[in-house]
């Protein structure tokens, strides 16, 4: 009797421990994101791998979709058959879309309860991502689009390294100086990212209804005097030889402005980083604020990059180590190792007098740039950016648009005019198909 007592016990320890053992398992959460190359790969498996081994109770699995459209698609495609992730990375113009969705909670709820100080948070960042009042998704990576500039082809061409165009013709003229030898002044790439910012440095709105905050958008307005502007501008320089038009290959374009055929392009704060290091020695970087169409007060620039949302439908465990995981996100300390790392900006001021940011801003002014630009923005619609649900289709119509005007197949006023028309009917029918009128 003895001895079966004693086994009974050993056995009872056995099933405590094997219980508890089971009972502390990590929560797996999964993570789709569209992160590629260098920053998918090493810094961000870096950044989850230090935050699964911080503590014991959550496990993120990161699982890469391929691009921002990719990864949209493939959630989309998730959700309607019933298997979506616990948490997706969108890109900021999918932010209605997801709204309309309806597959994800508000992350409101959960800020509510005092767990994040919103109050250190970067005020442009939460103004894009909060609709009716509403914070739907958390900030991740976060960039706008700066001036890159050779500050050697600048020095050749007689002009002050130190001081940018801050003006379209300024600009122009820098790039007709720049221009010879088989070197361009300005080198672009058909991207309608590009022109969107170039708009809210206009201060104009790229939708009605208050860029579609005011009321579901219900017709484009980005051939407006303010887009037809832009797009001139881009054909003026064209027309004069001093802009290389790379067509739509962005790999192109960088790597022209590396080699140092191209003294000026536009390009997102989430590449200084990578692009110091492939210059090397070549040359001295400049980066400094877009500039601002003539006689026309600055308005600022808008988000670009992406956030994260929460998918709903999970248990309360599961939801709790997700936002767990979003927390993480938001803190000084992570914002400030995505900035370093990579030129996105931290979306906690806090993080800007953290040493290792002081230190980055003191050898590398660059990084420094993308956070006076979005500070220096006035909040308004224009700055905030367009919420609309068909914004790839928008963004692809106008991508066309300007091939057709720098191809000189149509007027920058007739080009934008055919884009509007076809970006309207695309927002009424997505705005039927979602009951949104």
């Amino acid at each position: 009797m003895k001895r079966k007592a004693h086994l009974l016990i050993v056995w009872t320890l056995a099933a405590v421990l094997v219980l508890g053992a089971v009972g502390h398992a990590k929560v797996q959460i999964e993570f789709w994101h569209a992160l590629g190359g260098h920053i998918g790969r090493d810094v961000l498996t870096k950044f989850i791998d230090d935050f699964n081994a911080s503590q014991d109770e959550v496990e993120v699995i990161p699982v890469y979709q391929g691009s921002y459209n990719d990864t949209l698609n493939k959630y989309r495609l998730a959700v309607q058959a019933g298997n979506p992730p616990h948490l997706v990375h969108v890109f900021e113009i999918g932010t209605r879309f997801m709204i309309d969705l309806g597959a994800t909670v508000p992350l409101q709820p959960f800020i509510d309860r005092g767990d994040i100080e919103l109050e250190h948070i970067v005020e442009n960042v939460l103004n894009y991502y909060t609709i009716d009042g509403q914070l739907y998704s958390m900030p991740f990576n976060t960039s706008n689009a700066v001036l890159y500039y050779n500050k050697d082809m600048f020095r050749e061409a007689g002009l002050d390294p130190d001081k940018p165009p801050a003006t379209f013709s300024e600009f122009r003229e820098y790039a007709k100086k720049m221009t010879k030898d088989g070197k361009y002044g300005f080198g672009n790439y058909v991207y309608g990212w590009y022109f969107e910012q170039l708009l809210a440095v206009s201060n104009a709105e790229y939708v009605n209804n208050g860029n579609g905050r005011l009321a579901p958008a219900t017709e484009a307005t980005f051939n407006s005097e303010a887009g037809v502007r832009i797009f001139q501008w881009f054909l003026d320089m064209l027309n004069d030889g001093s802009y290389l038009n790379t067509g739509r290959d962005g790999d192109a374009l960088r790597a022209a402005f590396v080699s140092g055929q191209v003294g000026m392009r536009i390009g997102s704060t989430g590449g200084i980083a990578s692009t110091l290091e492939d210059i090397g020695d070549r040359f001295e970087l400049g980066v400094a604020f877009l500039p601002t169409p003539d006689g026309v007060e600055r308005g600022g620039v808008v988000i670009g990059g992406g956030s994260i949302w929460m998918s709903k439908g999970f248990s309360e465990e599961e939801m709790e180590a997700a936002w767990k995981f979003l927390r993480h996100l938001t803190s000084p300390e992570s914002t400030a190792y995505w900035h370093v790392n990579t030129g996105y900006f931290p979306i906690d001021r806090r993080a800007y007098d953290l040493p290792e940011v002081k230190a980055l801003h003191e050898e590398f002014p660059h990084f420094r740039v993308a956070i006076d630009q979005l500070e220096a923005s006035r909040q308004t619609y224009a700055t905030q950016g367009a919420v609309i649900g068909v914004f790839p289709e928008a963004r692809a119509a106008i991508e066309e648009a300007m091939e057709m005007v720098l191809l000189g197949r149509m007027s920058p006023q007739d080009a934008l005019d055919m884009a509007a028309e076809e970006v309207t009917a695309a927002i009424r029918r997505y705005n039927i198909q979602a009951g949104l009128q």
